[in-house]
This record gives structure tokens, C-alpha cells and sequence, in this order.
């Protein structure tokens, strides 16, 4: 890396690849650096465990009716499911298949419990959405888990006034391929520095200054997409230490935890129809927590457990195996344990202990949903933010990181615009 850039952009995930894309658009010189051997950060399809594509990270085109990503899958002819409520049907309560009284009675008590924060968020309540659930409710655990599964926190660490912000038109459609995959079509070609983490920024001379184990990048502005569990680590050293709003507003949006548990098996073993989604709960033992799986994505024979919030958190620290304990438990009762005769593999994602992202997806902790806005103001007229944790209203998406990169970009642009116009004679 030699030479002075007009632009130096930190992680090449959704938000890096956006900007980047559009920096040369425009013209400009880039440094697109990457910690990890291959781009998409915590979008990643794998198709190297079992053969078949599963997305480790993010896995949906949320609100993909208006998603912008949703036209490039058009374009690049990756097909996608879309059907208006994926999850409606099938519920499993420990022994038996719960009847449409059991889920029209789940369904209920989640959509009361999100009209409740929803309300109450709108209202100027900045409080915590455990503070407005019904904890007697029959379903309490199947809605705790999937308020965990969508903000990656348990409740009593959402924000009311997060979830009031967020923007969902309920249009939420799978990739075929996968999202890792389609980001990887879209940029494919786009340079990209990978295996290049960077331990050190100095935006205190006239060049911006990145420290990388290839050696020192110079360039003219910045943009950083990392996660804010990474910037509040350390991980990066900055000069001059950045502003204590900032490092609040770290703390004040983390990224909490989701992951997921994937099983290959070497034949079709559940009978359902391909993309079925399968909610769990165990009413024979209150302590033991509720979870979802995708049954057969797109004909595949996999079954793929939902991991979010404190369960996700819990079962990582245990380790791997019981992680996969987990899951394997509530998919056997659900299936039978003779459906493992015919498995053929079992992964398990780790996204809080992978250095590189420390967690899965932003949430504002209860009375911290005003920092975002702190995220997305200029860290100084030449140093910007991106990424899913600075987008107001669709945070947690792939679409929210990409298009807060394009507007990183724009900005850095003006920038440099003002900075040519201030050399030249009056």
C-alpha cells in the first residue's frame, strides 16, 4: 500500500463493500481493508460444510419490498422466496404439534407485547420491553425468544424506543443462494486489501494514518464499519482517542448475540414442505429456554436452529458442543431421535467470540435510543461511521448497513470536494 488515497474504508462488510462501490463511482482513490481472508463480514453464505448453501450471518431481505437489495438480486438472478408471512403454521410444545389455537394464541401474545413497546416507544418511553410483557402469559418464553432472535438482546435490554424506530413493511424473503452470496456477486472484482486488520488510526495529521500488519495506509478521509462491540473493545487505537459521546453511544447500542445451529442430513427426515419454519417450546419444563428452526431451505436437507439474545450468549459461552446439545435436543423431540441415524453433519456459528464482530447486530439498551443518531453525525469533517448500528430506522439489516456505506461515501466526497476548493485562488 503505497501512496495517498482519497479514501481509506475499514471492513469490507455490507457497509465497507457500499462504500467503496461508490467512491469509485465517483471517481475516487480507495483503500477497502479488510481483518478477515474474505469479504461480506457477518454476511456469509458457506457452502463448503455440507455442500449445499447456508447463510451463517444474515440471512433475510427484510422489508424487501422496498430493500434496494432486492433490485440487485433481480438483476443478478438470485431468486428468492417471497410469500407474505413465513413463520405462520407449525408450533411444538415438548410432547405433542400444537393446534391453530395454540399458535393463534402465541401469535397474539407476540403481537401485543410489540404493539405494547411499539406504543410506548412512540410515546417518548425509552424503557425496556420486559418492563410491558406479560410474564404469567402461557407464551412468555416463545415471545422472550423472539424478541431475543430479532434484536439480539433479551428484552430487558431493548430499547422501546429502538423498536419504535425501526422500519418493517413484514416483507421478509429468503436468498435461494444465500445473502453471503449475493454480496459476493455484486462486488465481485471490487479491490479489496483482505487478511489486512487494522490495530491503529491516527486522523490527527494531515493524512489519515492506519496501522495494518502490511504496513501503514495513507489516505485523505475515513470511513470505519466495524462493529460498535469492536470500536467499544479497543481492538483499534485511535489518535487522538475518540469523543466520550462516542464511546458512550458504544456502549449504549451494543451488538448483541444470534446464532445459529445447522444440520445436514443425508435425506429428506421431516416431511414438511421445503423453507417450513418450526417454533419450540417445552411445556413439560418452564426453565428450559424456547426456540425456532428453518426446516429444508429450498429443498435442502438441513434444519437450522435460531439462537438469539441471552440464550445465544449462554450457549456460546459453553462452548460449540453445547451449542449444538442445545439444539439437537429440541429438534430430536420435535422429530424423533431416530432422525440421526441419517445426519450427516452439524455446525454452529459463534459470531459474539469472533473478533472481528464481537456479536451479530446493534440494539439500543433501554433509554440509549438517541445515540444513534450519535453514531451517524461525523466523528470530524473528514472521519465517518457506517454500518447496520448508524441506520435509524433499519438497524440490524444488511440493507441499513449498505445504504448508510453509500451515504459514508457521499460525505467523504463532499469533503474532499471542500478540501480542493479551499486550495484554490480566490
Amino acid at each position: 500500500m503505497t501512496g495517498v488515497v482519497d479514501v481509506a474504508i475499514v471492513g469490507a462488510g455490507a457497509a465497507g463493500l457500499a462504500a467503496a462501490r461508490r467512491v469509485y463511482e465517483l471517481g475516487l482513490s480507495c483503500y477497502l481493508l479488510e481483518a478477515k481472508p474474505r469479504i461480506g463480514g457477518r454476511t456469509h453464505t458457506d457452502t463448503e460444510t455440507f455442500g449445499v448453501a447456508w447463510d451463517r450471518g444474515a440471512h433475510w431481505l427484510h422489508s424487501a419490498d422496498v430493500n434496494p437489495l432486492t433490485k440487485i438480486a433481480d438483476e443478478l438472478g438470485h431468486p428468492y422466496l417471497a410469500r407474505p408471512r413465513p413463520f405462520d403454521g407449525r408450533f411444538h410444545l415438548g410432547s405433542h404439534w400444537g393446534g391453530s389455537a395454540d399458535w393463534r394464541g402465541y401469535r397474539d401474545a407476540f403481537e401485543n407485547a410489540t404493539a405494547r413497546a411499539v406504543e410506548a416507544g412512540e410515546a417518548g418511553r425509552d424503557i425496556a420491553a420486559l418492563d410491558l410483557m406479560d410474564s404469567s402469559s402461557r407464551w412468555a418464553r416463545m415471545v422472550h425468544h423472539i424478541f431475543a432472535a430479532v434484536s439480539g438482546m433479551p428484552p430487558s435490554e431493548i430499547s422501546t424506543a429502538d423498536l419504535a424506530a425501526y422500519r418493517d413493511t413484514e416483507a421478509n424473503w429468503p436468498l435461494e443462494r444465500g445473502y453471503g452470496a449475493l454480496l459476493a456477486a455484486r462486488y465481485a472484482g471490487l479491490p479489496v486489501e483482505l487478511s489486512t486488520p487494522v490495530s491503529a488510526i491516527d486522523t490527527s495529521g494531515t493524512h489519515v494514518l492506519l496501522e495494518t500488519p502490511r504496513g501503514t495506509a495513507r489516505a485523505r478521509s475515513l470511513i470505519v464499519t466495524v462493529s460498535t462491540n469492536v470500536l467499544a473493545s479497543g481492538a483499534i487505537r485511535f489518535t487522538p482517542e475518540l469523543p466520550s459521546a462516542l464511546q458512550s453511544a458504544f456502549a449504549g447500542v451494543p451488538t448483541g448475540s444470534a446464532n445459529k445451529v445447522a444440520f445436514h442430513f443425508r435425506r429428506d427426515v421431516f416431511g414438511l414442505p421445503d423453507t417450513s419454519y418450526v417454533s419450540f417450546m417445552d411445556e413439560r419444563d418452564a426453565a428450559r429456554p424456547a426456540c425456532s428452526f428453518q426446516i429444508r431451505p429450498f429443498g435442502h436437507d438441513l434444519a437450522i436452529a435460531y439462537l438469539g439474545g441471552d440464550l445465544s450468549a449462554n450457549l456460546e459461552r459453553g462452548g460449540e458442543e453445547e451449542m449444538k446439545d442445545f439444539a439437537r435436543a429440541a429438534l430430536g423431540d420435535m422429530f424423533g431421535s431416530d432422525i440421526f441415524h441419517e445426519l450427516s453433519g452439524v455446525a454452529a456459528t459463534s459470531w459474539t467470540t469472533d473478533p472481528h464482530t464481537l456479536g451479530a447486530y446493534s440494539c439500543a439498551a433501554p433509554g440509549h435510543a438517541h445515540e444513534r443518531a450519535v453514531l451517524a453525525e461525523p466523528v470530524s469533517e473528514r472521519f465517518f461511521l457506517a454500518g447496520e448500528a448508524v441506520s435509524a430506522d433499519w438497524y440490524s439489516t444488511v440493507h441499513g448497513a449498505h445504504l448508510t456505506g453509500i451515504e459514508a461515501a457521499d460525505k467523504a466526497a463532499a469533503y474532499l470536494d471542500r478540501a480542493v476548493a479551499a486550495t484554490l485562488p480566490r
